[in-house]
């Protein structure tokens, strides 16, 4: 514009010399060149535009390839935010996580403990939208123990109807499959969780699964527990098998022994209709593993009720779960630990147990910051044999635990509580032995 207010001003004062036809002709030329200027700066605001556009571009497309952060809003069924990453990242390598430091205090014996609990790196690829491999590596007790704890491929061929083939988490429990630390407010899982539901407990196997708009599902075949396993994670456990009959019995995707392999029938169906509220049942059985006397083989039967409420800061979870093992008698005797051979006179044939969680988030009344700050109160008993062959039964157990989380991220959780458990120590006995157990935890998805 300065352009043309200039050469308006030059053709003024040519005007003053020049005749009338000269001036005519300066005017059309004049015009002519205002129109190319007009011309030349639309066109410069057009690439300008352009070049912002494809700016813009670039940065999505840098975006959709680089590793995607957690979208706590975005999980499967039975599975934490991490987990769920690879089946919404645009990036077809997909990386996440958790972790948990923990610390302890038995104020009755006087021993502290502390460890890396855990580090789990997930690593899943999108061989394709339709076909998914996801996998979770757990190294555990300050990566004493390394193992596979997921490494499968999803075959998602309808929301109704998907085939996941390998090893995954048996679809049984709450925390079991919701295992990632900021998904639970303890600082360790709780025992009914431990002992009765292994957790984690994952198999090699094959199933279906599907959600419709008011249900989640999944069933298919895994290998079984085997009740002849002496042994687990490498070490002898004769002082403790009884408590651990069950959680001993996992495979963990590791053949000991080919001629042993039997598969178990698992399937779980929740209800989620309502807003907050799922409730559902699980239910497994399989063979239980050769007899270690030539009688009859077992078979173990597990089923469980869940249910889990939650609203604004308000959360409310329980679970019970019962276990028998037919032909107990069948695992009596003789062992073969490596070089070892081990005696059990005795072994359960049942057990059951149950616990309640309520939790309650009190931050909004102190401050209005983004960080959340759940107090919370958990009920648990449980009797890991409630009935005993060649022995006698185990009495209830139960358990007081309080504390409270706090969450300056949603991905990353600080805990701290106080257990109080008290171990009834056989069926018949009124005595109790008493612990008291302070602990506090560190925990984070990515």
């Amino acid at each position: 514009m300065k352009k043309l207010f200039l050469s308006t001003v030059a053709a003024l004062a040519i005007g003053t010399v020049l005749s009338a036809d000269e001036l005519s002709d300066l005017k059309v030329q004049l015009k002519i060149l205002s129109e190319r200027l007009s011309a030349l700066e639309a066109n410069d605001k057009k690439q300008g535009e352009q070049t912002n556009a494809l700016t813009s571009e670039l940065i999505n497309v840098q975006n959709a390839t680089s590793f995607g952060t957690v979208d706590m809003d975005k999980t499967e069924p039975g599975m934490g935010a991490a987990a769920s990453k690879v089946y919404y990242s645009k990036n077809p390598l997909s990386i996440g996580g958790y972790g948990e430091i923990q610390f302890s205090h038995d104020k009755n014996s006087g021993i502290n403990e502390t460890e890396v609990n855990r580090f789990v790196p997930y690593i899943g690829y999108k061989f394709s939208d339709n076909i998914i491999l996801n996998s979770e590596i757990e190294f555990e007790h300050g990566g004493e123990e390394v193992s596979v704890e997921q490494l499968y491929v999803d075959f998602l061929l309808d929301p109704t109807f998907n085939i996941r083939i390998g090893q995954q988490v048996v679809p049984m429990g709450l925390v079991s499959l919701n295992h990632e630390p900021v998904l639970f407010n303890t600082v360790k899982r709780p025992d009914v969780e431990t002992y009765l539901i292994p957790s984690t407990w994952h198999e090699n196997g094959l199933t279906i699964h599907g959600k419709t708009e008011n249900f989640n599902y999944t069933a298919g075949a895994v290998v079984a527990l085997d009740m002849g396993l002496a042994e687990h994670d490498g070490a002898v456990e004769e002082d403790t098998y009884g408590k651990n009959w069950i959680n001993n019995g996992r495979r963990g995707g590791y053949e000991r022994n080919a001629q042993t392999s039997n598969l178990a029938a698992v399937a779980r169906l929740d209800y989620t209709g309502i807003n907050g509220l799922l409730v559902g049942a699980s239910f497994y059985t399989g063979e239980a593993g050769p007899s270690t006397n030539d009688k009859e083989v077992g078979r173990l039967t597990l089923a469980d009720l869940h249910a889990q409420y939650q609203n604004e800061g308000f959360k409310i979870k329980g679970l019970y779960t019962q276990a028998h093992l037919s032909h107990a008698d069948s695992y009596l005797g003789s062992h073969t630990v490596g070089d070892a051979t081990l005696d059990f006179p005795f072994h359960p044939e049942s057990a059951r147990g149950g616990y309640v969680n309520l939790e309650y988030n009190v931050l909004p009344y102190f401050t209005q910051a983004n960080a959340r700050l759940p107090i919370f109160f958990q009920y648990e008993n449980y009797n890991l044999a409630t009935s005993m062959v060649n022995g006698i039964a185990f009495g209830n157990t139960e358990s007081f635990t309080y504390g409270l989380n706090y969450f300056p991220h949603e991905q990353v959780v600080l805990k701290g509580e106080y257990k109080v458990r008290h171990n009834k120590n056989d069926a018949d006995s009124a005595n109790y032995s008493n612990e008291g157990i302070y602990s506090f935890g560190l925990g984070f998805i990515f």
